[in-house]
């Protein structure tokens, strides 16, 4: 999570401004087996990433399916194409790609909404979740069973460690 590179500081990664971040993408992009074009942050480093998820939100108010959609169209945009997703433009060229494979997807809500702010108190929310449960590395999976203590899975894992923590539930 970026506000902005003011204030922005990953001391584990040793990261305070966007050049930082391109090797730090590159490692992420070798250990998941996950194709990622990390130049955006040598050519068009987003200024935070808080819009995107403002925007995210503000998918979400119509469905979670097209919250899920959308955010996988935010990912695919930065990590691949390169996109600046702090920028509106981008936001709302993306909610229009949506627009094109989801039928159900309402452009002019998803602007007005995003227009209006609609979709920043969900975003505080999910912040104000994460310094709750002092999240402040990502990702971040958090897993609650319906009785007993819930765990927390901190930054990249392997998929078997994954399927072992999800196990424990007894799903």
């Amino acid at each position: 999570m970026i506000p902005d590179w003011k204030t922005y500081n990953d001391p584990m990664n040793n990261v305070t401004r966007p050049l930082q971040m391109a090797p730090v993408w590159m490692h992420a992009s070798q250990v998941s087996h996950t194709p990622i074009d990390y130049a955006i942050w040598h050519e068009d480093p987003p200024a935070s990433s808080y819009p995107s998820c403002i925007a995210v939100k503000c998918a979400a108010l119509q469905s979670a399916e097209l919250e899920k959609l959308y955010l996988g169209k935010v990912r695919e945009a930065v990590m691949i194409r390169k996109m600046n997703i702090a920028r509106e433009d981008v936001l709302l060229t993306l909610a229009h790609e949506l627009a094109e494979v989801a039928e159900d997807f309402d452009v002019k809500k998803f602007t007005n909404d995003l227009a209006q702010g609609k979709g920043k108190d969900a975003f505080r929310s999910d912040l104000q979740k994460a310094a709750f449960h002092k999240i402040g590395r990502y990702p971040t999976l958090t897993m609650t069973p319906s009785e007993g203590k819930g765990i927390i899975i901190v930054g990249y894992r392997p998929y078997n460690v994954l399927i072992e923590a999800v196990s424990r539930f007894n799903l």
